[in-house]
């Protein structure tokens, strides 16, 4: 697939040969014959032109939509398109992942990503398969840039570079880009559409994240302070479905000073999928989350009420699953946090506030030595304290907290008030 465009002439060269052979040739015979038959020059020199039209390369920016069937496809997908009609060669350059063990490398970084070029026909043909709309741009750029950029994806999916994947510094969209502005005749300077977005990567990925709540409180949950940090321009091309708005009113702006739009003043391209995939109908995670809370203060209020052995028994399951629950959180949360090679999922995160190993330690701790009822009792309510401290202060300083994880530290807290309860009730029978 290696090309050699050293053959290669432009429309422009073509004409101005034409034009100065056929005004300034010293030669008087050939003078005369040119002016005799330049209509018919005129002709051939039309029809060599076309042929230098078909020798031209042809670069495009292509959009996936998002899919809710794929984790690291939730945000879309970025690659470029590149043609080459004289020589037939039509390929896509992606950023494609390697293997990895599923959702904890995405988050931890361990998601190696490489290079590579696939024949658009059959590139196109794996998102028809998936029932994904693919949308084609086209780049503004001149045939040095074209020329340049072809050879250097060559070279580089030929060196099987890969990076390990990170949504926020090494994602699809960002190294394309990257790879892109490298072969400029200038600097890719961002216009006023750049600014509709956050400043932030938490601020910029809560208003691009997909309608898949489940990544939303996966992607809140584990994020740590890493996300406050400030994106420049060119950083904020982070999620690949805003890439062309991000670009509409971008320019190359060259050595001398002379500015094009990076995108061509062209209708996209629409490759829609010949078959379509129904809807994720599942209601969003709060309606779950809701039903839980409901099940989890009908339990307690029956606990209370009518305390007889299969309500205790449901009682005794609910404690158990909520505990595994949290368990299950803390541990995912130290795991990411600890083999995270990426800022965004290592270091301080605030939800540590409220899920850490303590409440596993204590329990280890009354196996062990079993504490006293008005113990217990005083350790549910300081907890209960404490979640609803962390709540209200999330909710009038913080903006890194959903509906999703209210409900969730709102059915921790309610059971915690209801042990507490029947810690003092037992107490206050003796």
């Amino acid at each position: 697939m290696t090309l050699d465009f050293a053959q290669s002439f432009s429309v422009k060269d073509i004409f101005s040969t034409f034009f100065v052979c056929s005004s300034h040739s010293e030669d008087v015979l050939l003078h005369r014959f040119m002016g005799k038959h330049k209509y018919y020059i005129l002709l051939l020199w039309l029809l060599l032109a076309l042929s230098a039209m078909g020798q031209e390369v042809k670069t495009s920016l292509m959009i996936a939509e998002p899919t809710h069937q794929q984790v690291q496809s939730s945000f879309g997908h970025a690659f470029l398109r590149l043609q080459y009609p004289a020589a037939a060669l039509d390929y896509c350059f992606s950023m494609e992942s390697g293997d990895y063990e599923g959702f904890l490398d995405i988050c931890t970084g361990h998601y190696p990503n490489r290079l590579v070029a696939v024949p658009t026909a059959e590139y196109l043909q794996s998102y028809d398969h998936e029932g994904r709309t693919v949308t084609e741009y086209m780049l503004n750029l001149n045939q040095g840039e074209a020329k340049r950029l072809w050879k250097f994806l060559d070279n580089t999916s030929a060196q099987g570079v890969s990076p390990y994947h990170d949504y926020f510094h090494h994602g699809c969209s960002q190294e394309i880009l990257h790879y892109l502005t490298l072969n400029l005749d200038g600097d890719l300077v961002y216009g006023e559409a750049v600014k509709q977005y956050g400043n932030t990567i938490f601020l910029i990925g809560n208003q691009t994240l997909p309608a898949n709540s489940w990544v939303h409180l996966t992607s809140l949950l584990f994020s740590t302070d890493g996300t406050d940090r400030q994106l420049t321009d060119a950083e904020k091309t982070l999620i690949p479905h805003i890439i062309p708005t991000l670009l509409s009113d971008a320019v190359i702006k060259g050595l001398d000073g002379t500015c094009r739009p990076i995108l061509r003043d062209e209708v996209p391209v629409i490759y829609p999928p010949s078959r379509h995939f129904a809807p994720n109908t599942a209601p969003p995670v709060y309606v779950w989350f809701l039903l839980a809370l409901g099940l989890v203060l009908l339990i307690s209020l029956l606990d209370v009420c009518c305390s007889v052995a299969p309500v205790r028994a449901l009682g005794r399951f609910l404690d158990v699953s909520l505990f595994i629950l949290y368990q299950v959180i803390v541990l995912g949360m130290l795991l990411i946090s600890i083999l995270s090679t990426l800022p965004t999922t290592s270091g301080w995160n605030w939800n540590y506030l409220i899920y850490n190993p303590l409440p596993l330690v204590i329990w280890l701790y009354d196996l062990w030595r079993p504490l006293s009822a008005r113990m217990r009792a005083n350790l549910y309510i300081y907890y209960a304290l404490w979640l609803t401290a962390f709540m209200v202060a999330m909710f009038v300083i913080g903006d890194h907290f959903l509906i999703e994880q209210y409900l969730l530290a709102l059915m921790f807290n309610v059971r915690c008030l209801f042990k507490a309860y029947k810690y003092r009730h037992s107490i206050s029978n003796v």
